[in-house]
């Protein structure tokens, strides 16, 4: 019994943590199939000038989550001044779960649970919609700092806040990221 309890416990966290996290297998993931056009009424990553720089696929066990692309100005990680990270979803997520393991994954990384987080995790309550397989949601750091999200319906919104940029690209491309292979995969170290 202690055995199905434990391994039911690691499934539960890793499947949770997996919802926000960066890729854990070393498939190559073309999260593109989304669509160039979800960044409707803007440029797709293409027409940005915006080169890819890495790509990566999330599985928890046997489950496919989502795949991952990165993309930036200059083609790389480092030193880019906007980048783009695109992640297709291939299961079902309400916005809440994702707000509430992208809360989780912050505080796992050690940054401060405060009212101006809370602010943060609010509005991209209220911003994001519910995921479907298929479904994409976009996040484009601009020169300026801000995130402006899509979805597979266009733009959803926009957080005005380098500090929120940081921390929230930090989830998949921090060297303290959960899984360390799939945010080299993504920064294309890998």
């Amino acid at each position: 019994m202690f055995k199905k309890n434990y391994l039911m416990a690691a499934f539960t966290v890793a499947f949770s943590a997996a919802v926000t996290l960066g890729a854990l297998s070393t498939s190559t993931a073309y999260a593109s199939s989304c669509g160039q056009s979800v960044v409707s009424g803007e440029a797709s990553a293409s027409e940005m000038a915006l080169e890819k720089v890495g790509e990566t696929r999330l599985r928890v066990m046997l489950f496919r989550i989502y795949d991952a692309e990165l993309y930036s100005d200059n083609g790389n990680y480092s030193g880019a001044n906007e980048l783009l990270l695109r992640l297709q979803y291939a299961r079902d997520f309400s916005a809440a779960k994702l707000a509430e393991q992208t809360q989780d994954e912050w505080e796992r990384m050690g940054y401060p649970q405060n009212e101006q987080s809370d602010t943060w995790i609010s509005e991209l309550s209220a911003m994001w919609p519910d995921v479907n397989s298929g479904d994409c949601i976009v996040a484009h750091r601009v020169a300026d700092g801000g995130i402006k999200f899509y979805g597979t319906e266009g733009e959803l919104g926009m957080i005005e806040n380098s500090n929120f940029a940081d921390q929230f690209l930090s989830i998949w491309l921090s060297e303290d990221a959960r899984f360390r292979s799939s945010r080299d995969e993504l920064v294309g170290v890998k």
